[in-house]
């Protein structure tokens, strides 16, 4: 089957287009999948790179993406909430296989039928970023009516999502952003608050002990410098629970209320689904900034490392 993988970690030059291996033979519990499309996400490129090579004990090759939109044409024999010819979306942990092939093999738990009023391409964009906020923002932080939110990368595919399912509780949101998404923020997502990070010290614009989340869609806060924004009883969320600052911050919190945490994301079907509904009460949008044709994925990973996305980046496998 066609795919785009790499044989040793490095830039984006060690991705290839070529043939590998078909999925094997289906188990009772799996389903098999005509990828339609795929998405990316910073982890990906991290991946690629090495940088989380001592966690991941990775074997070559392997394709790369994480998100996933298709249709079942192969079902175990286990299976009863899926059945061939379904519309289906996940997301599929990495440290098993990527996504960028024409076929995935995957376990019937990480799936659910894509919402009703998108389209597949666009599902693809979902699984990933939207999870990672459900988790971290509802069964981490378990914000509430009123709880004041303070996000960072808040233009990005999680942080939009982010925003998303804290007005979904009625939370009071203060958006970090550049100063081009500023209006944006305000308009589209109706955010109470937007803060410029351009601007220097522009953390000094806000309050102490004003937030009872911040939520690091982006991992490039330091809690050290930024926990006294937090209220005495506030958490601090990242998505990248692997670097060096967020080692410190799990040391400082020990000797403090203010607690840091970490969003490991889960790839669950029931958590997907909860997901699945707001997008098709319309409580939820989705924003896509670009879409690739699959030989333009070299292209597409280019665009997601500047850092610049407005939403989420979509590469359509089947055209």
């Amino acid at each position: 089957m066609k795919a785009v993988y790499y044989e040793k970690y490095g830039s984006l030059s060690v991705l290839k287009h070529g043939e590998i291996n078909d999925p094997k033979e289906v188990l009772d519990n799996e389903v098999l999948i005509k990828v339609n499309s795929f998405s990316l996400n910073p982890l990906d490129y991290k991946l690629r790179n090495g940088m989380l090579k001592l966690i991941t004990f990775r074997t070559f090759p392997r394709t790369t993406g994480s998100d996933f939109s298709g249709e079942v044409i192969t079902i175990g024999g286990s299976i009863k909430n899926f059945k061939i010819g379904d519309k289906v979306f996940g997301f599929l942990s990495q440290l098993t296989s990527g996504t960028s092939s024409e076929f995935i093999k995957v376990n019937q738990s990480i799936l659910s039928k894509i919402p009703s009023n998108i389209d597949i391409s666009e599902s693809a964009s979902v699984p990933l970023a939207a999870l990672t906020s459900y988790q971290a923002l509802v069964q981490l932080a378990k914000i509430t009516k009123g709880s004041k939110v303070l996000i960072n990368g808040a233009s990005g595919g999680t942080g939009i999502f982010a925003i998303q399912i804290s007005k979904i509780f009625d939370a009071d949101v203060t958006s970090i952003t550049s100063h081009r998404n500023i209006e944006w923020m305000r308009n589209t997502f109706l955010v109470d608050n937007a803060v410029d990070y351009t601007h220097e010290n522009f953390l000094d614009n806000l309050k102490k002990n004003e937030f009872d989340v911040i939520y690091d869609c982006y991992g490039n806060l330091s809690f050290n410098k930024i926990k006294g924004l937090l209220k005495p009883n506030g958490k601090f969320i990242t998505t990248d629970p692997f670097k060096i600052e967020s080692i410190i911050g799990r040391i400082v919190s020990l000797f403090s209320k203010r607690k840091f945490l970490s969003v490991v994301v889960n790839s669950n079907g029931n958590d997907l689904n909860i997901i699945k509904k707001w997008i098709e009460e319309k409580k939820i949008k989705i924003f896509i900034d670009k879409i690739f044709n699959f030989s333009q994925t070299h292209d597409a990973y280019k665009y997601i490392e500047t850092q610049r996305a407005k939403g989420k980046i979509i590469v359509r496998v089947d055209v």
